[in-house]
């Protein structure tokens, strides 16, 4: 018996829409219908003691940062400005700053330093009530009755040998500020000094060799030695003003 599928097509197409229509209608009651799961967080309340203050609450809820505290320190031969930092526990920067310090490697025998243990204290814009204000920071001063400044050369160590030739220049009056002035030679050689305060009873070395500056020990930076007996050694000032002499025996 020959059947033609052809007559059946449309009652089968017809058929799949219906079962397509009729599977989506029941999805979408089945989503409207079905039970909805809620989950609350709980809530955080916070109990305050008895008689406590909402000022008192906020007060113990944020902890108060130590205040940085300041220390005097007076360089002695041999002290570094990086050796002082380690030794406090501070920066570098922190030190250079309270001292208004701007070269590291210049220091004098004598010089008071203030330490700001803890780091620098803030410029506060206006204290709190309840908070006492802090004393500020001390910094070194130069003492306006201190005693005119006396320099002298007081010898000069092997001379003739570059690895050991040093003159040796002391201070037995008030503080002299060092900067630009120089020493020389008969023969035109000349150092300059570094920024730098001799203090009263302060020494400086000036070694002929090459080296690293210190607050005690300076570095010419030349490769042969200079003096030689019978030579005369001149220190003059920033204006050229000889200050001292000095005839090595």
């Amino acid at each position: 018996m020959y059947v033609d599928w052809r007559r059946f097509t449309p009652y089968l197409a017809l058929s799949i829409v219906v079962n397509i229509v009729v599977t989506l209608a029941v999805l979408w009651i089945w989503d409207r219908n079905r039970p909805r799961i809620v989950v609350e967080a709980p809530a955080i309340t916070a109990t305050a003691p008895a008689g406590a203050t909402v000022a008192a609450l906020v007060r113990t809820s944020t902890p108060t940062a130590p205040r940085p505290t300041a220390t005097v320190h007076v360089v002695a031969p041999g002290d570094t400005l990086g050796s002082i930092a380690v030794r406090y526990g501070v920066s570098l920067e922190d030190l250079m700053a309270a001292n208004n310090l701007t070269d590291p490697d210049v220091l004098t025998v004598g010089q008071t330093l203030a330490v700001p243990i803890g780091g620098l204290e803030p410029t506060p814009t206006e204290p709190p009530p309840d908070v006492p204000t802090t004393t500020p920071i001390p910094t070194a001063t130069t003492d306006p009755n201190a005693p005119a400044p006396e320099v002298s050369i007081s010898r000069v160590q092997s001379p003739g040998v570059l690895a050991q030739e040093t003159i040796v220049l002391i201070n037995t009056g008030g503080p002299l500020e060092l900067t630009g002035w120089t020493l020389r030679s008969a023969d035109g050689k000349e150092f300059t000094f570094p920024s730098l305060t001799l203090f009263q009873g302060g020494a400086v070395n000036i070694h002929t060799m090459a080296g690293e500056n210190s607050v005690v020990d300076l570095y010419w930076g030349l490769t042969a030695p200079v003096w030689a007996s019978g030579a005369q050694i001149l220190l003059s000032d920033q204006s050229g003003k000889l200050q001292a002499e000095y005839t090595i025996p």
